[in-house]
């Protein structure tokens, strides 16, 4: 059974100005090279997941950039924003990356903007007009595997600054999926570090950024500072037509 392969790339934090750093790292040189490694797997990715945090400050020359970038590589990419991007900025940019629904192989992966009711420190929410299309694709797609893909964090990751800026209306989430046992996997962003596990009997997976990485379980932001923790990461995952999940997280020397 041939798996439908998907890279997950997160939290770039692209500067407006292409020579700014994030942090102390060239976010610039550490997205191309994940974009690289991406494009080196054997078998290869079929599309690409960014799942938010994608240009620091929301700026239009960040997101100009980068859809020049997504739109010239040999394989789909699909975008939605978080906390730190401007949404209307990439709508009106992004064009094809802005599609919400991919249907492939038996899934149907649906993708969520999460960035409703900004808190000011980095928190969101899925608007209810968000949860009535996550609800619609859900009972349109009824007979298909589901990937959901979003930025914040549905689930706390015991670390106190970042649960305290997860997804708000999380319970309002969950209950939704609750109704639909077709859903396997959730993928999402926001954190910074890589995470598995299983709430519900749906996967739950956390992706490094492919700029800087925090430490876990931190009562404040600390950035990850172990060798190999600290390096930009990705995520591929194989989806198969029995509903099976596999994956693993890539890191990236650069």
């Amino acid at each position: 059974m041939k798996p439908l392969i998907v890279a997950q790339i997160t939290d770039c934090h692209l500067q407006n100005d292409p020579s700014q750093d994030y942090r102390g790292r060239d976010v610039e040189q550490s997205l191309n090279a994940v974009v690289d490694d991406v494009l080196c797997q054997t078998p290869a990715a079929e599309l690409i997941l960014w799942t938010g945090d994608l240009v620091h400050h929301g700026a239009l020359n960040g997101y100009t950039r980068l859809h020049e970038r997504l739109m010239g590589l040999p394989l789909p990419s699909y975008w939605i924003p978080g906390n730190h991007d401007d949404a209307d900025l990439m709508r009106q940019r992004g064009g094809e990356l802005n599609q919400r629904t991919v249907v492939q192989q038996g899934w149907a992966i649906i993708l969520l903007d999460s960035t409703s009711e900004p808190d000011g420190q980095g928190g969101g929410s899925l608007a209810s007009l968000e949860l009535d299309f996550l609800e619609q694709q859900l009972l349109l797609y009824k007979d298909y595997h589901c990937l959901i893909g979003l930025h914040h964090n549905p689930l706390p990751v015991d670390s106190e600054w970042q649960d305290s800026i997860m997804l708000a209306n999380a319970g309002a989430f969950w209950r939704i999926l609750a109704s639909h046992q077709q859903v396997k996997g959730i993928v999402h962003g926001h954190v910074h570090q890589p995470g598995d596990c299983l709430h519900q009997g749906v996967r739950v997976l956390m992706t490094p950024a492919s700029s800087v990485q925090f430490k876990a379980r931190c009562r404040q932001i600390i950035l990850e500072d172990s060798p190999t923790l600290e390096l930009p990461g990705y995520r591929l995952l194989q989806l198969y037509p029995d509903g099976r999940i596999t994956t693993l997280v890539k890191r990236v020397a650069c």
